[in-house]
């Protein structure tokens, strides 16, 4: 009897220890966390972004390329988003222990004015103490094709702020620098309308 009972309260146990890293509708808190993270950056909500991350948050693509250096720059990079109106679609989600892997579409105001295609990549976020540690970004197959189509509308772009005398790549990307390139792409969106 007691060797049953045992039994019992080992499955309760490990029933309980197992879903509590799941929220009520079986999806995991880290999941919940990447996806707060994600509506807050579309949000443009500085402070939100800042609690969900740690202060030695960064980004890199898989070959070591850094993206963003700290959590002082991602918040500079959002105020920038917010004039550009940047966008990240989630397209997939799965999590594994202290990982969270999606799958992102991302936008901004130059594809829409240098009628840019929408980028995808895999991103990998590492959580720790519940905020999101990193992000460690794949392109996906495809990616260098769209890559060519993208930087020949860029490089068209880089022309004409050439020819007008207009700056086109700003040191930081912080909000200041994201009015300014909004008023550029807007004057080039206006004089190239076909």
């Amino acid at each position: 009897m007691k060797t049953k009972a045992l039994k019992l309260f080992s499955l309760f146990v490990f029933l309980i220890l197992g879903t509590s890293a799941l929220a009520p509708n079986g999806i995991s808190k880290n999941e919940e966390l990447v996806k707060s993270f994600i509506t807050a950056r579309n949000n443009y909500d500085v402070a939100q972004v800042k609690a969900l991350t740690t202060e030695t948050y960064h980004e890199t693509f898989v070959d070591g390329t850094k993206e963003i250096a700290d959590q002082a720059q991602l918040l500079d990079r959002i105020l920038w988003g917010k004039e550009m109106a940047s966008q990240i679609k989630l397209l997939e989600i799965k999590s594994d222990s202290n990982t969270v892997t999606t799958l992102e579409e991302n936008t901004n105001y130059l594809d829409v004015a240098l009628k840019r295609k929408n980028r995808k990549f895999k991103i990998v976020y590492t959580v720790k103490n519940n905020r999101i540690q990193n992000q460690k970004i794949d392109t996906l197959p495809g990616y260098n094709q769209l890559l060519g189509f993208n930087t020949e509308k860029y490089w068209k772009f880089v022309e004409y702020c050439e020819k007008h005398g207009y700056t086109y790549n700003h040191q930081a990307l912080n909000q200041e620098a994201g009015i300014y390139l909004r008023a550029v792409l807007e004057k080039y969106r206006s004089d190239n309308k076909q």
